[in-house]
């Protein structure tokens, strides 16, 4: 019979230090804040005061390009990051003293997280083995046929697969939280919620959905369809798309549900043997968009019944005669003469725009149902394009044949005109956060490069990235200082950490007008952004001047600024370059200045960029502002 062991009868140090099994322990900042004998035997050191206190890399230190001290911080940033266990499978290391020749051994590690009694991660513990032995054995059989080394080389690759995949999904959470739209992934038959970015728990107004089914984290979209949607993709494995799709929310149990409007896919996620395990959904929250549509709908249906009114113009075509009545607006849409008889129906297909020519002279030749159905066509009169919608109704006589057509027309030029400039808005933005993506990719590489300490790095990382955040605000809010100078510098705050490569040589400053001033930022910051990613400032001897002349104007009392921008010593630039949406932008940057421009060229030494525009003197005032 055995009886229980109670803790004054043994000591825990004792028990931790009996143990054959090699253990140390690190604090969170990778310090070894104790060991037992059997890893101070292991890596061959007499005295604990040789090793406690001291960080890991300064105690046994490692190349930070090698391999192994790769592999050993990524296990413990694992473990920092989830909270969980981490395996190295084989990891060579060189344990010996500065002062002895260096032996590198082979190991086996396992770092699992040791929690306080608030569940926090407090400290490392490392489980080490001396595997040496059997990696010699798999040395010395080249062929792989001993179960030794069969077994070390599958460890070997799991190990790789392991961080690979880790790396991976740590990239894929970055990208979901970053998304604008709004995404997930459902695993399993009961589609429980693996991952879920901001924009989708912002939709749905909910924060613990990770772990939870799908029925139990959103009850309220049971009855709406989705779960059955989600099985018959699981069940067949062809992917769904939704168009405006209503559903009903609910944050939580004390607010009512509220209708939105989806755009979105569920994608069925395969494994190795091409089963489905899961589904990846992906979407846009379109209820603003669904609204505006609805609205605009209801606005036109009411503005087709009008005759005469709310911009809308009527006419009357009859088919016998082949000629057209219609009113004021219509007319002077078409810029028909008012007759009162009316004018031929060629008259109207004479101002149709040659693009449209043969669709619309369709509806004239043979008269269908068609023509009852909303259209839109362009006119071409006096080398002015006029979009027109247009709606019809057939009046057929009393054997069923059209007789006349009535119907109503619309000028949709100013719509059109809004919904290019929302396209242009559109691909600006997407440009633009592809840009800052870039700009963060950058800074983050640069910064850990140049980073002494994972903790100088954290610090600077997050300096520099607020600084790209006010750059950013300054950039989209517009300029609140007008002046030139403040505007140029101000846009190049990203850069701070390449002051030395960027030499701005001004002569003398301005005050933009608004626009003007913005127009210079987004060009400025599109160069930058170039800059950065292939041009001067991705390389370490590239530079970047830029320079400006001020030239007044007498008869206006204005200014002509010049400003030149200047790359050199960056890589070649290629025939492709200034071809793209980027280039675009600048050179449209300056277009409402009537003595605006912008001249982008790829010189053989690095990019060049010319700007031309107006500004006023600088104020007596601002005058003193600066002197001071």
């Amino acid at each position: 019979m055995f009886s229980k062991v109670t803790t004054d009868d043994l000591d825990l140090r004792d028990l931790f230090n009996a143990s054959a099994n090699a253990y140390v322990i690190f604090t969170r900042d990778l310090v070894i804040a104790g060991c037992n004998d059997a890893y101070l035997k292991a890596v061959g050191r007499d005295s604990r005061d040789e090793i406690i206190g001291r960080p890991l890399f300064e105690a046994f230190p490692a190349d930070p390009a090698s391999d192994e001290y790769r592999a050993l911080t990524a296990s413990f940033s694992r473990v920092l990051a989830t909270n969980q266990p981490d395996h190295i499978a084989l990891i060579p290391y060189n344990t010996s003293r500065p002062d002895e020749p260096p032996v590198v051994r082979y190991w086996s590690a396992t770092h699992t997280p040791l929690r306080n009694k608030d569940g926090e991660l407090a400290y490392i513990l490392q489980h080490t083995e001396d595997v040496t032995e059997l990696q010699a054995l798999r040395q010395r059989d080249a062929r792989g046929n001993m179960a030794e080394s069969g077994v070390l080389a599958r460890a070997q690759a799991v190990q790789t697969a392991s961080e690979k995949v880790f790396g991976e999904i740590a990239l894929l959470r970055d990208l979901f939280e970053q998304a604008p739209g709004f995404i997930a992934v459902l695993m399993g038959p009961n589609h429980v919620f693996q991952e879920a970015n901001e924009a989708y728990r912002r939709l749905v107004g909910r924060d613990n959905l990770i772990g939870r089914p799908l029925a139990e984290a959103l009850p309220e979209i049971v009855q709406q369809g989705f779960v059955e949607v989600l099985d018959r993709v699981r069940r067949t494995g062809e992917p769904y798309a939704g168009q405006a799709v209503p559903v009903y929310l609910q944050g939580n149990e004390k607010t009512q549900p509220e209708l939105r409007h989806v755009d979105f896919v569920y994608q069925p996620i395969r494994d190795a043997a091409g089963d489905v395990t899961g589904i990846f959904v992906q979407g846009h929250d379109v209820t603003e968009r669904w609204r505006a549509q609805r609205d605009l709908q209801r606005q036109t249906e009411l503005l087709r019944l009008a005759q005469d009114g709310g911009g809308f113009g009527t006419y009357d075509w009859d088919l016998k005669t082949n000629r057209i009545n219609g009113t004021r607006l219509f007319r002077e849409l078409f810029h028909l003469p008012r007759t009162s008889e009316g004018v031929p129906i060629e008259e109207v297909l004479h101002r149709i725009h040659p693009d449209d020519m043969e669709r619309m002279k369709g509806f004239v030749d043979s008269v269908s149902a068609d023509i009852e159905t909303q259209h839109e066509f362009k006119l071409l009169i006096d080398d002015r394009i006029t979009w027109v919608g247009a709606r019809g109704t057939i009046v057929r006589d009393a054997h069923g044949e059209p007789e006349r057509v009535l119907g109503a027309v619309h000028d949709l030029t100013q719509r059109k005109q809004i919904e290019e400039r929302l396209d242009m808005v559109a691909r600006e933005s997407a440009h633009r956060v592809k840009n800052i993506l870039t700009i963060m990719q950058i800074i983050a590489e640069n910064t850990l490069r140049r980073a002494p300490t994972l903790e100088n790095a954290r610090r600077s990382l997050g300096d520099r990235i607020s600084a790209l955040n006010q750059a950013q605000i300054r950039i989209l809010a517009g300029p609140k200082d007008s002046r030139l100078e403040t505007i140029v510098r101000d846009t190049f705050t990203i850069t701070y950490q390449l002051d030395d490569r960027v030499v701005i040589d001004a002569d003398g400053d301005a005050e933009l007008a608004p626009r003007t001033g913005l127009g210079l930022a987004l060009a400025l910051h599109e160069l930058i952004t170039n800059a950065l990613k292939y041009g001067a400032l991705s390389v370490p001897e590239g530079k970047v001047a830029i320079s400006w002349t001020l030239t007044p104007c007498p008869t206006s009392g204005t200014l002509r600024v010049t400003l030149d921008w200047r790359e050199l010593g960056g890589p070649p630039v290629t025939g492709t370059a200034g071809k793209g949406f980027g280039s675009m932008l600048i050179r449209n940057s300056l277009a409402h200045d009537q003595a605006g421009r912008a001249d982008w060229s790829a010189d053989p030494d690095g990019v060049r960029c010319r700007f031309i525009f107006t500004a006023k003197p600088v104020t007596g005032e601002a005058r003193e502002d600066l002197a001071s």
